[in-house]
This record gives structure tokens, C-alpha cells and sequence, in this order.
């Protein structure tokens, strides 16, 4: 058991079993019991909701029937993931008002996001019937390779996020129940599989609607009772500014001055596998160099193009007229959630939450528990969760479209008839909950948001490059998209490994993989045969033949 999870046990003032419950206030649980109720029931009524769409085009993208109300909750929803809720609060609460460098990409993550894309990727998808991402790169280029490689790209860093998310709802259940990571593992997990599985995508995008309003509604009542209970901003601010830097002093170095309040921020905490701070560490380790801060700032709104759990939203939306409206509606969630976020957890300090730099993902519950009354400490708490949920439902479908659709059928038996295929997509939604949960019982990940901004890297790394060639570039090869693919990748893992400028210029690995995919699409491109110009009538609208 981590020190995350000893820290509750030792809060409740006893030890129990890993399937004891300590706490038990009625006032705490009743509304966050009441919010997963209304997500059951939102799924069961998914279930019932039958259109004439077949049902594997119900149960991956509603039937392409999302209108700008739900794609835009939906949307943000999904993007504002355990790691918005948990893992960056967590930042901001170690590092200060400096993690608003980290954040400051989110302000047009909304416009590349859905703009770029989006729309093109809906038409398309109309046009082919494509109901996945690998579906688009697959078909245009009538290859298998292409179908194979996307998937194995796609699923690896997709258990990564997923068991980050799962390890942030397990957390935000132990600061409401006060009992052990195991049991709340398994809490979270029958409750957001079990709807996931049974509701299929239209439950997801229901639930999130749901989930998007409960995290602006938190975050807004959070912001005034933080600001209320630490005397003021400025108050809170001040007392920031004079906070010294634990791991500076640990070291034996001077804590520089107003280190939380501006870059590169205090020095790094570091954590060994076992979750224990490193006892040697480098003399100088800043959290954020202004070299790391560009990196993030692009990674953070290119990560949104064309990530595996938001590109089924572009897929489902009922016209260009609903993604007009909702990037319109989009725009204001991003600046109130994160602003929120930033002044209540720059708040926190001063509330003495007795958090170790270890337990810093507990922050956003503890806050709740803190500044409001027990009946507004429980919604407040579904908050976060809701976050969690919202995205760890989109990765199991994406796992599931991946396995049964883009493996199965388009491989494997493309003659499967319906019931099959609505046993086996039960079956591999369950599953991969099921394979997802066995790992975050085994890994406890210490800290959530490098994993999140790892997944981020990796795909964007991945599939920026080859999406968009195979979207707008008509010189495209299969090739070239295989290159990257495969390239973006391997270039993203081998400077994990062993960054190339070092300390020097550090940047995150997503720099160096993005340019190589870039570079290997163009070059795979432009070095091989064209495609056939007659296929790429129907995703360009003329014959380039005349």
C-alpha cells in the first residue's frame, strides 16, 4: 500500500480489512450516491433509445445524431479528464501559480481541436461509413498494414490513460469513504463498466452531459468557498509567495525566492517506482524551464486533434451548423474550468490540508471536504469523478472499436452477423474494464498526470501526422503513413529514454516524435508511387484525371 492510501487509513484513526468502510456520513454520500444514480439510470434509458441506425453504428457513434449541446458537453467532458481534475489540481497545489505556464496551451485547444478536424473528419466518415479513426486511414489506402499499425499505436497508450483515470476515481472514493485502494478500485470499476458496456455510446454522450454540467457547477461553487476560507486571493497569494520549497530544503539548497509564483517554479519532486522520494537527486531539477513550458503549451491543444476519445465526438455530431455552435460553447467552459481550477488550488495552501508532496492527487476532495457543508462537500466531490467517467467511458469504447471493428471484423470475419457482434463488443468492453482494473490494482501509479501527458505525447506523436495527410494531403502514400505511424512512435519512446538535448534545452519527448512523423510521412510520401487518382475521387469530390 502506497503512502497515498496509508495517509487515509491513518486519517480514520484505525486499521481495517482492505474491504472496510470507515467513513460513513450520510451528508456526504447521499448526493454523490444520487449523481450515480441518475448516471444509471441515463444509461439504461441509452440502451432502450433504438434508431434506425444498425447497432454497431448506435453503440460507436449514437447514430451521428450528437446536436451542439451534447457534443460540446460531451466533448470537454472527455478532455477534462481525471487528469484536468486530479493531476493538475495536484500540480498547482505542489508548484503554485507557476503550473498556469504548464495549462496555458488550453486556451485554444477547443479551436484546433474540434476546428481543424472535425468537420472533415464527420464528412468523411458520412461519405465511407467509417466509424473509427482506423477506419478513414484504412480504407483510403485499402490496406490492412495501415489498420493494423493504427491499432497497435492506439491501444498501448490508451491502457496507460486509462489506468491513470482508473487510479483517479479510486482516489476520489477513498477521500469520501475513507477505506482502502482496493476497495474503492473495485467500486469504480463495476460502476463506470457496467454503463459503459451495457449503454454504448450514447449513454457515454448522454452521461457526459450530465458529467460536463456537475464539473462546471463544482468548480464554480469551489472557487468562492476556497477564496472565502483562505481570506482572499491576495491573502491566499502572499502566503503562497512566502511558502518555502521542501525538496530545495532537503537538498540543502536556498529556496528561491517566490518560487511558487512564477517560473521554472520549485525544484521537482521526485519519486522512485515505490512511490518513496529519491534520496540522491540532481543539484538542479526545476520544474519547468521555459524550453518544457513551449513543449506543453502545444501538446496540450495538438493532443486534441485527433485523440482516440475525442475524435468519436467528430464522428457522431449531427451537422457542421452543431459544431459551429458548440465550439462557441466550448470556448467559455475552457476558461472558467481551468481559471477555477488555478484560484482554488493556489487557495489550498492556506487551508492546511496536511497533504505530503505524495499525496498531492488528493487535493480537489480534500478542498470540498474542507470549505463546504457535508450535503455541497458531496456533489462537489461527484465533480472530479464525473471527470474521471466521462473519459475512462471513451477509452473503453475506443479499446472495444478497436479489437472488434478494426481487428475482428475488417481482418479478420467481416461477415460477422449483428448478434455476434453485439456479443463480442459486450464482451471486449467488459473485458478490457476488467484488464484495466487488474493493472491499476497492480501499478498504483504515486502521480496521475505524467501518465495523462504521456498519453497525450504518444498519440499525438503517432497519429497527428498521418490523420491529417490522410485527411487533406492527396499526395499521401501508404508508405509515407506507415512511416509515421510507426516512426512518431519510436522516436517519442527513444527520447523517454534518453532525452537528446538533456539538460541543455529539455523539451518533452512529444517534440522530437511529432517532427519525425512529420518528416517520415513526407519523405514515405513523396519517395513512393502516388495512389491511384480514381480512388481518391471519394475523399477529394473530383477526379485529378479531368
Amino acid at each position: 500500500m502506497n503512502a497515498a492510501s496509508g495517509s487515509v487509513l491513518e486519517q480514520a484513526g484505525r486499521a481495517v480489512p482492505w474491504y472496510g468502510f470507515t467513513q460513513t456520513d450520510p451528508n456526504v454520500l447521499v448526493p454523490f450516491a444520487g449523481y450515480l444514480v441518475a448516471v444509471f439510470v441515463i444509461a439504461v434509458l441509452a440502451h432502450r433509445h433504438r434508431r434506425t441506425a444498425s447497432f454497431e453504428s448506435e453503440y460507436y457513434v449514437a447514430g451521428r445524431g450528437l446536436g451542439a449541446w451534447v457534443l460540446a458537453l460531451s466533448w470537454v467532458a472527455t478532455m477534462f479528464s481525471g487528469g484536468a481534475f486530479i493531476g493538475y489540481p495536484s500540480l498547482i497545489y505542489s508548484y503554485g501559480w507557476t503550473v498556469a505556464f504548464w495549462v496555458s496551451g488550453s486556451i485554444v485547444t477547443a479551436l484546433v481541436g474540434l476546428g481543424i478536424a472535425g468537420k472533415r473528419i464527420n464528412r468523411l466518415a458520412r461519405q465511407t461509413g467509417a466509424l473509427t479513426l482506423v477506419d478513414l486511414l484504412r480504407d483510403r489506402f485499402r490496406s490492412n498494414a495501415v489498420g493494423i499499425l493504427c491499432i497497435l499505436v492506439i491501444i498501448p497508450p490508451t491502457l496507460v490513460y486509462l489506468i491513470a483515470q482508473f487510479a483517479a476515481g479510486t482516489r476520489v472514493l477513498q477521500a469520501m469513504l475513507g477505506t482502502t485502494y482496493p476497495t474503492c478500485l473495485v467500486l469504480f470499476t463495476l460502476s463506470v463498466v457496467a454503463y459503459t458496456t451495457y449503454g454504448g455510446f450514447r449513454a457515454v454522450a448522454w452521461t457526459d452531459t450530465l458529467q460536463g454540467i456537475v464539473m462546471i457547477a463544482g468548480i464554480l461553487v469551489l472557487v468562492p468557498l476556497a477564496v472565502s476560507a483562505a481570506g482572499g486571493l491576495e491573502a491566499a497569494t502572499r502566503q503562497l509567495a512566502t511558502r518555502d520549497d521542501p525538496v530545495a530544503m532537503d537538498r540543502g539548497l536556498e529556496t528561491a525566492p517566490h518560487s511558487y509564483l512564477y517560473g521554472p517554479g520549485p525544484e521537482k519532486v521526485v519519486a522512485t517506482e515505490t512511490g518513496a522520494p529519491a534520496e540522491e537527486a540532481p543539484q538542479s531539477d526545476p520544474w519547468l524551464p521555459f524550453s518544457m513550458g513551449i513543449s506543453l503549451f502545444l501538446l496540450r491543444p495538438l493532443s486534441s486533434v485527433l485523440a482516440p476519445t475525442t475524435v468519436p465526438r467528430m464522428l457522431a455530431f449531427r451537422d457542421t451548423a452543431a459544431l459551429r455552435r458548440a465550439l462557441i460553447l466550448i470556448a467559455p467552459y475552457f476558461l472558467l474550468m481551468y481559471g477555477g481550477s488555478l484560484i482554488t488550488m493556489n487557495c489550498a495552501y492556506s487551508l492546511d490540508l496536511g497533504l505530503s508532496p505524495l499525496e498531492s492527487d488528493q487535493a480537489v476532495p480534500e478542498v470540498a471536504k474542507r470549505v463546504a457543508p457535508p450535503l455541497l462537500a458531496g456533489l462537489l466531490i461527484a465533480a472530479p469523478f464525473a471527470a474521471v467517467m466521462s473519459t475512462v467511458d471513451s477509452a473503453l469504447l475506443v479499446i472495444s472499436a478497436s479489437v472488434v471493428r478494426d481487428i475482428v471484423q475488417k481482418t479478420w470475419y467481416p461477415q460477422l452477423d449483428e448478434r455476434s457482434v453485439k456479443t463480442l463488443i459486450y464482451a471486449v468492453t467488459g473485458g478490457a474494464g476488467i484488464l484495466v482494473f487488474v493493472l491499476t490494482l497492480l501499478i498504483e501509479p504515486v502521480f496521475l498526470q505524467p501518465l495523462v501527458i504521456h498519453y497525450g505525447g504518444a498519440v499525438t506523436a503517432a497519429l497527428f501526422w498521418p490523420g491529417i495527410a490522410t485527411l487533406f494531403w492527396q499526395r499521401a502514400t501508404r508508405a509515407g503513413v506507415i512511416g509515421g505511424l510507426a516512426g512518431g512512435p519510436l522516436v517519442y519512446l527513444a527520447c523517454v529514454v534518453s532525452p537528446p538535448l538533456g539538460e541543455v534545452l529539455p523539451m518533452h519527448p512529444f517534440v522530437y516524435g511529432f517532427f519525425g512523423s512529420a518528416l517520415t510521412v513526407y519523405l514515405g510520401s513523396i519517395l513512393t508511387t502516388p495512389q491511384d487518382r480514381g480512388q481518391l475521387t471519394r475523399y477529394f469530390g473530383i477526379d485529378p484525371r479531368g
